[in-house]
């Protein structure tokens, strides 16, 4: 009887670590950072200059290995705005990649404002470098940092059209890697973390998928390791309040952030926080923020659609915001952002 009771917890055991072979935790070892990697197409929205700011503050504070930023939209000032941006945290000489022949090249509404804007006779934003600096195509930086690190160490974080993943793992293998980008992300890359899709009742075409819907078909059908999606309806539902940049940053005039917010929309008005919900989830793992759906997989249709199917074999999750929680998640955004 013994014996069939071992055996019964050793089959128990086995099917638990099969059930959780996907739940890859993310976290990094005790007191190690998360090391991220972070696409963003800022200048297309106020959202990414906020979770930008998290994660320097988050690498400031240790929590985070910010390895490099890469860019998805396709106007060359919002190289500057970024290296300049980071200049101003005090982080200076972080990788930088550049999107070349992607998508958006407009110039929005805040990266030549906050570039020009002047006071006291000095420029809020100090960049030192430029696209034309030698700054590689956005993929090719990926690899080489990828190729640096442990084995399924980095956290890719992309908060904009996917065109930056979806040419990375479309990538041949080169001088930094001999494995082609499928291979590559398998090896280093231990999750991704999107914003992207729509997830609720009625689902649509969301913004980041349809802007490059090639590059969101491939990243989702090609991707190698798990995703978390963060949905459209997930930031819809989580304000930032506008308090704060009014309030929680001293001397908001020269503050390229808060510069930022003001040129986006006239103030005062509360952003959706699409992009910081997808960095949140990404740093600090170890918190229940939010709900995550069943295993399953995401697909994206011809018009931008994101159908996801129940699958536990699949590798695909989205995020679940609990109203209850709204407060809480809130005031976790606000203190990342402000560095509290």
């Amino acid at each position: 009887m013994k014996n069939i009771f071992l055996l019964l917890l050793l089959c128990l055991g086995l099917f638990s670590c099969v059930d959780n072979k996907k739940e890859k935790n993310h976290q990094a070892p005790k007191n190690e950072p998360v090391k991220i990697i972070f696409d963003t197409d800022l200048g297309n929205d106020i959202d990414d200059v906020l979770a930008l700011q998290m994660l320097l503050n988050y690498h400031k504070q240790g929590k985070v290995d910010l390895l490099g930023v890469t860019i998805s939209k396709a106007n060359p000032m919002a190289v500057e705005y970024v290296d300049g941006f980071c200049n101003f945290n005090n982080i200076e000489n972080l990788p930088l990649g550049y999107v070349f022949n992607g998508v958006k090249p407009d110039e929005g509404k805040y990266l030549k404002q906050t570039l020009s804007k002047v006071v006291g006779g000095k420029k809020i934003l100090e960049p030192k470098r430029t696209v034309e600096d030698n700054i590689p195509e956005a993929y090719k930086l990926i690899r080489k940092l990828l190729a640096s690190q442990p084995n399924q160490s980095v956290v890719l974080v992309a908060v904009g059209p996917e065109t930056n993943i979806g040419r990375l793992l479309q990538s041949e293998g080169d001088e930094y890697s001999s494995l082609n980008g499928i291979e590559l992300v398998k090896q280093k890359v231990k999750l991704l973390s999107i914003m992207g899709g729509h997830y609720g009742v009625e689902p649509f075409p969301e913004w980041n998928i349809v802007n490059d819907l090639e590059a969101s078909q491939d990243v989702f059908s090609l991707c190698p390791v798990p995703i978390i999606a963060s949905g459209w309806e997930v930031g819809k539902a989580l304000l930032y309040p506008h308090q704060s940049v009014e309030n929680d940053f001293s001397d908001p005039e020269k503050n390229p952030l808060c510069v930022s917010y003001r040129a986006w929309e006239q103030m005062p008005y509360d952003r959706p926080t699409w992009d910081l919900t997808s960095v949140l989830i990404a740093a600090e793992p170890q918190k229940d923020f939010f709900e995550l759906s069943p295993w399953g997989t995401i697909q994206i249709d011809d018009e931008g659609n994101s159908i996801f199917s129940e699958n536990e074999n699949g590798m695909h999750r989205y995020l679940i915001h609990n109203v209850s929680n709204t407060q809480d998640v809130l005031d976790a955004l606000v203190n990342a952002v402000t560095g509290k």
